[in-house]
């Protein structure tokens, strides 16, 4: 990896380094939450002190933390040292689907900010991807103007903006909607549900969400998932609204897990039906699960106005709203022809 300013070992002077957990686990955890108080949630504060409890553990760390849920990815990140104090981390670990990386924690204490150290930090971690000719994608906040404009300045795009909204169980229920008839999707039918995913979730625009590709095998468990499932306690069920020519017009995705209160729901819409069909499907989702006594969360597109707005008309409140961003390496191209002067200054290719 081209990474400059590698510090030393005695960590006295500034620069980068590769992350070293038994040294720098609490450092990073500190950082973290400094950098990020404001938009922690449960979980957020949940794996801080997580990490801290591990950092704690001396030589048992790299034991405990294969049973981690949050040290795997911080394992191959980066730091930075400013006078033997950690003043910046970014941590990178594999999406978990094609050849895709996770760029997260990317942190720089308030005082060492504006000195490009963001920046650094972000190249050896591209760099590092890259090797592995791999892509990268990260999620910021939508409204963290500066970071938006580092990473679209080291060649990341917008895939798509999306808002997570939640909904207690302390509001009312709501009376049925009239409409279409809803029912459960078949076996034989998840064709359909997978057309219709493509159709308002296609990868290009982020899929169904964080780390959520638009797959058949998303939409199409097989039978050893559904076992599997079975046995962890976990669920999903399969909603929809029929539409002509064996299509589906809505859909709901919704997931109940046994280690988890909340359940999580996709509202999919057919856009020729967008503007009808979301009402009745935020309905739907909400009468069935405040029945069961389970506070919903929904991950949904920030440019879809008519579900913001009927989100809102069900007490949903939005939590966080984040730009999804995608990084590929460029293309190894090869060594150009030597140009031909002409005169005039003119040169071509020959």
């Amino acid at each position: 990896m081209a990474a400059t300013g590698l510090v030393s070992r005695s960590d006295t002077c500034s620069g980068l380094r590769s992350v070293q957990l038994r040294r720098d686990l609490a450092d990073i955890a500190d950082l973290i939450e400094r950098c990020f108080a404001p938009t922690l949630d449960a979980s957020g504060r949940l794996a801080i002190r997580e990490m801290r409890v591990l950092s704690r553990t001396g030589l048992l760390v790299w034991v405990l933390g294969r049973l981690s849920s949050v040290v795997p990815g911080l394992t191959k990140g980066f730091v930075w040292i400013e006078q033997g104090r950690l003043v910046g981390n970014v941590s990178v670990s594999p999406a978990g689907y094609e050849n895709g990386w996770i760029i997260a924690n990317v942190a720089v204490e308030p005082d060492f900010r504006r000195r490009g150290i963001a920046r650094q930090l972000m190249q050896a971690a591209l760099d590092l991807i890259a090797e592995n000719g791999a892509f990268a994608i990260l999620q910021v906040e939508a409204d963290n103007a500066p970071a938006c404009r580092l990473y679209k300045s080291l060649g990341f795009r917008e895939l798509r903006t999306f808002t997570r909204w939640r909904r207690g169980l302390y509001h009312r229920l709501p009376p049925p909607l009239p409409g279409p008839p809803m029912r459960r999707v078949a076996r034989h039918e998840y064709d359909r549900l997978y057309a219709l995913a493509q159709s308002t979730r296609p990868n290009e625009r982020g899929g169904l969400g964080w780390l959520r590709p638009t797959t058949p095998g998303a939409l199409h468990p097989s039978w050893a998932g559904t076992l599997k499932r079975a046995l962890t306690g976990s669920r999903i069920d399969y909603w929809g609204i029929p539409g002509l020519a064996s299509e589906l017009d809505g859909a709901l995705i919704i997931e109940t897990r046994a280690d988890c209160l909340t359940a999580l729901v996709d509202v999919l819409v057919r856009p020729e039906r967008q503007g009808e069909l979301e009402a009745l499907l935020i309905n739907s989702a909400t009468r069935y699960l405040s029945a069961r006594n389970r506070p919903l969360v929904i991950e949904h597109p920030a440019d879809d106005p008519v579900a913001v707005d009927v989100f809102r008309q069900y007490d949903f409140r939005p939590e966080r709203t984040l730009t999804h961003m995608l990084w590929a390496p460029p293309r190894k191209t090869a060594s150009p022809a030597r140009a031909v002067p002409l005169r005039n200054g003119e040169e071509h290719d020959p």
